[in-house]
C-alpha cells in the first residue's frame, strides 16, 4: 500500500515536473539527446528519493530498454522518432515523426516495447541466477508488471495500440480491467488512463474520419495477435514464477 501511496502522490506532481522539464529545455535550448538526458537524471532523482538508489537505476534502465524497444520498431517500419523523455511515476515517451499509415504499422511500433521489455525481464532473472542478488529478481518482476501493465488493452497504453489491429472490441477489456484496478487501489494515474481510455472508445475505429486506417487483413490481424497474446502468455508465466522465487 505503501508504493500506491507514493505512486498516487507522484502522479499528482507529474504533470508540473512535465511543465519544468520543457520550461527548462526551452531555456537551455537543449539538442533531443540532452533533453532525454534530463529527463532521465530528474526521474532518477525522484525513483531514488520513493525506492532507493540502485533500485531507482535499475528502473531506469528498464524503462530505457522499453522505450528503446519502441524506437528500433519504429525504424523498422520506416518512421523516424525522437528519443524518449522520461517522466516521474508515468514511465517515458517517444514522439514519432510521422503518424503510422494503418493500424499493422501503429501495432508494430507498440509491440516493440514490450518486447524488448520481455527480454529485459529476462535478463534480470539470468543475472539473479549468476549473481544471486535480491535486486535483479525484484527488477525482472517489475519489469514483468511495467510491461503486463503496458499491455492492458486501451488507449494510451501499448495494448491499446496493438488492440487496433486485432479487434477494437478489446478496448472494453481494457477499460473494465482499468476500472476494476481502480477499485481496488485508488491509483489517480489509473483513473486518468480509465478516462483516456473511454474517450478512445467514444471515437471507435476511426482515424481522424479515416477508416480504411483500421482495414487490416485476416493474416495481418492474426500475426497481431499471435504476438500480443504470446507475450501476455510468456510475462504472466514469468510472473507467476517471480512470485514463487520471491516467497
Amino acid at each position: 500500500m505503501a508504493l500506491w501511496r507514493v505512486i498516487r502522490v507522484g502522479s499528482q506532481v507529474a504533470r508540473r515536473i512535465v511543465l519544468f522539464i520543457m520550461g527548462l529545455v526551452a531555456m537551455l535550448n537543449l539538442g533531443p539527446t540532452a533533453t532525454m538526458a534530463l529527463s532521465m537524471l530528474v526521474s532518477l532523482v525522484f525513483y531514488a528519493a520513493a525506492f532507493g538508489f540502485q533500485f531507482a537505476v535499475g528502473f531506469i534502465i528498464l524503462l530505457f530498454l522499453h522505450e528503446l524497444g519502441h524506437l528500433i520498431a519504429t525504424r523498422v517500419v520506416g518512421i523516424a522518432a525522437t528519443g524518449p523523455l522520461f517522466v516521474p511515476f508515468v514511465g517515458a515517451v517517444i514522439n514519432l515523426r510521422r503518424a503510422p499509415v494503418n493500424a499493422k504499422m501503429e501495432a508494430n511500433i507498440a509491440i516493440g516495447g514490450p518486447a524488448m521489455g520481455t527480454l529485459s525481464a529476462l535478463g534480470c532473472l539470468a543475472l539473479y541466477f549468476w549473481t544471486d542478488s535480491m535486486l535483479m529478481l525484484v527488477l525482472a518482476y517489475t519489469a514483468c508488471l511495467l510491461n503486463l501493465f503496458n499491455l492492458i488493452p486501451c488507449s494510451p497504453l501499448d495494448g491499446g495500440r496493438i488492440a487496433v489491429a486485432i479487434s477494437p472490441h478489446l478496448w472494453w477489456v481494457g477499460s473494465i480491467s482499468l476500472a476494476a484496478m481502480f477499485y481496488w487501489t485508488h491509483n489517480i494515474l489509473i483513473l486518468v488512463i480509465f478516462f483516456f481510455s473511454l474517450a478512445r472508445l467514444w471515437q471507435g475505429d476511426k482515424k481522424d474520419g479515416n477508416e480504411k486506417y483500421f482495414q487490416l487483413t485476416l493474416g495481418q490481424r492474426l500475426t497481431v495477435a499471435w504476438w500480443y497474446f504470446g507475450l501476455l502468455a510468456v510475462l504472466g508465466l514469468l510472473a507467476l514464477y517471480l512470485v514463487e522465487l520471491l516467497h
